[in-house]
């Protein structure tokens, strides 16, 4: 004996819940944005998605955000930073600015510098260095003992804020 039709009915939502874990394993990676250390960019609170196939598509550029996997104090974490430096590149601050080989880097994004300093560093292959676009509230590359995100760890580049207000990035 054949089953109805409204004996299936379970079978449409099981599907949306297949292709939304699909889509969500390798085409978009959905981020909270737990701090204001990519202000005025993206607000305390803000809701993203990624995009995972990017990075197939091209390696990142300077300026793009990118969301990252990093061992932080409680594990390891997924961040949203700004790439400032690329491989090969010399990165060096002086005053809170970014010089990329002794050029100095236009950053319109930045609402406030800070007065850091760090000395001129090449960039290892497969990695770069990333930054917060607000200077004095943000942990990156500049703190941590390991200062690259390593290629292998790019999870997505970021697309757009969906919550609280929507915004292209």
């Amino acid at each position: 004996m054949k089953a109805r039709k409204k004996d299936r009915w379970w079978l449409l939502p099981l599907a949306a819940m297949g292709l939304a874990a699909l889509v969500n394993l390798f085409i978009l990676v959905n981020a909270y944005v737990p701090s204001g250390s990519m202000e005025p960019t993206l607000p305390t609170g803000a809701l993203m998605l990624g995009d995972r196939t990017a990075f197939l598509r091209g390696d990142p550029r300077t300026g793009d955000v990118v969301l990252f996997r990093k061992e932080a104090e409680f594990g390891r974490k997924v961040l949203v930073k700004r790439v400032v430096a690329l491989p090969g590149q010399t990165f060096s601050m002086e005053n809170g600015r970014v010089y990329i080989d002794g050029r100095l880097l236009e950053e319109e994004y930045i609402a406030e510098f800070s007065r850091d300093r760090y000395p001129e560093t090449v960039v290892p292959e497969d990695c770069y260095v990333v930054l917060g676009d607000h200077r004095t509230r943000s942990n990156d590359s500049r703190f941590w003992e390991d200062p690259f995100v390593h290629r292998e760890d790019l999870l997505a580049r970021a697309l757009f804020t969906y919550f609280p207000r929507p915004s292209l990035l």
